[in-house]
């Protein structure tokens, strides 16, 4: 990035003694071509083998930069292309322009300024502006001026550069590489200075012209060093990354399996949780059935004859109905009454009277033989029985030894010999139309009613 001077520049006459001449020139001319030929052959092999827009643009660089040299050691490469002899006196200043260009896009690039830095990006993409808006301007300036110009726009480039690079690496993380194109700019800064100092001192164009070699070689040797540590770092930084993946897919597995282990931890505590509920359930459902049965059996016994009670038998009466009319079978109703009860109770107190109601009630259960059987005590000192699939024959014979059961039986109470007798009221529901259980029993009522006209201790058939 040092200045280039044309031979034809500066007169010969104008050369101090200082002057060196150099008999080697032309062979250094050739070694520089044809290793800068293979300089760039390289870098851009190494972008395709490795797909790298930086190593690419770095191959372009050093190609420009190259023919900017050698046209300033006055070969030129556009000769072959064009006689023209406006185009042939600006060649080395247009590629010195552009491997400028080249230079501040690869540094955008390399360090991914457009994402990290918008501020700095866009200052490179300015002065990239400038810089070919310059170009236009090489066609109408001396020269003598042009190449002064050049001189001028190469130092404001490194300094340019300098700075970037130097404010970069104070708010980045990849401080190393940036320490390293910092070096690399100010060493083109220090052989910048050296070009004004020779074309001050007014040294032949082939000793700047060699310096500019010197320049270009430490520069690519150094931007190859840069480049190469890039791809190292990246590489470091790829196995760290593949190295912290494992670990966090190690660490994954085993969390896994630690979760795997208490998933089934959890699950075996759950079902022993939920046997264990369940039978505390069950338990609580078995004791809740039996509270619930006796709590049936509470609210359809009654208290005094172990009997059910009349809430009972209005609910039986109807099933059993339904279940004879929907069967075709014969059902029938039994009414026992106490006789003379009130004469006990005024005789003898109530207590008495409780007494021969449960005695009464003995009776009639002991003699209900079939569990279809229910018997009901249905107020007062008046009993009810419900016979489901039982005929009018077998109604009577029932009520017939339930009279002469209570007739045998005495109750003692102290001195008290108290003789029960009861009286019976029967009927059958024989699939009659229009019958219903209170029909069934007004009947069953109306024959007890009868027993006790005749006499009492009876049993009559409605």
């Amino acid at each position: 990035m040092s200045t280039v001077i044309y031979a034809q520049d500066m007169p010969l006459t104008s050369l101090s003694a200082a002057n060196i001449s150099l008999p080697l020139q032309s062979h250094l001319q050739y070694f520089f071509i044809a290793s800068s030929l293979i300089l760039s052959l390289i870098c851009f092999v190494l972008a395709r083998s490795l797909r790298s827009y930086n190593m690419a643009l770095l191959a372009l660089f050093f190609t420009l930069k190259s023919l900017g040299i050698l046209v300033g050691g006055e070969l030129s490469v556009m000769v072959f292309f064009t006689d023209s002899a406006e185009l042939l006196n600006v060649e080395g200043v247009l590629f010195i322009l552009l491997s400028n260009v080249a230079l501040f896009v690869f540094t955008a690039k390399l360090f991914t300024l457009k994402k990290r830095q918008e501020t700095i990006y866009n200052t490179l993409f300015y002065m990239c502006f400038i810089i070919v808006v310059g170009v236009s301007f090489i066609y109408v300036i001396d020269v003598v001026d042009t190449m002064f110009l050049i001189q001028l726009q190469t130092s404001i480039t490194l300094i340019t550069l300098y700075c970037i690079t130097k404010k970069s690496a104070k708010i980045t993380s990849e401080n190393r590489l940036l320490l390293m194109f910092l070096l690399v700019v100010m060493l083109q800064l220090g052989f910048n200075f050296l070009a004004y100092l020779f074309d001050y001192l007014h040294y032949s164009p082939q000793v700047i012209t060699q310096l500019d070699m010197l320049s270009f070689w430490g520069m690519a040797i150094m931007m190859l060093n840069l480049m190469g540590r890039k791809y190292y770092y990246h590489l470091e930084n790829e196995k760290l990354v593949q190295q912290e993946a494992l670990n966090s897919a190690r660490a994954s597995d085993l969390a896994q399996q630690n979760l795997m282990l208490l998933q089934e931890d959890s699950q075996e505590q759950l079902e022993s949780r939920v046997q264990e509920r369940t039978l505390e359930l069950n338990i609580a459902l078995q004791e809740l059935e039996e509270v619930n049965r006796e709590l049936e059996e509470i609210n359809t016994l009654d208290e005094l004859s172990g009997l059910y009670n009349r809430r009972y038998y209005d609910q039986k009466i109807l099933a059993e109905f339904r279940r004879s009319r929907r069967n075709l079978t014969p059902l029938s109703l039994i009414l026992v009454d106490i006789d003379h009860f009130k004469t006990v109770n005024d005789t003898y107190g109530h207590l008495m009277g409780d007494k021969c109601i449960v005695e009464v009630a003995n009776m009639i259960k002991s003699l209900l033989r079939r569990s279809a059987d229910v018997g009901c005590r249905y107020g007062g000192e008046e009993f009810c029985l419900i016979l489901p699939e039982t005929d009018n024959k077998g109604a009577l014979v029932l009520a017939q030894e339930i009279c002469q059961s209570i007739r045998q039986h005495n109750i003692c109470e102290e001195e008290h010999i108290i003789a029960l007798t009861v009286s019976c009221g029967v009927t059958t529901y024989q699939q009659e139309k229009d019958v219903t259980p209170d029909i069934i029993f007004a009947s069953a009522d109306k024959a007890l009613y009868s027993a006790k006209q005749a006499g009492r201790d009876q049993v009559h058939v409605g």
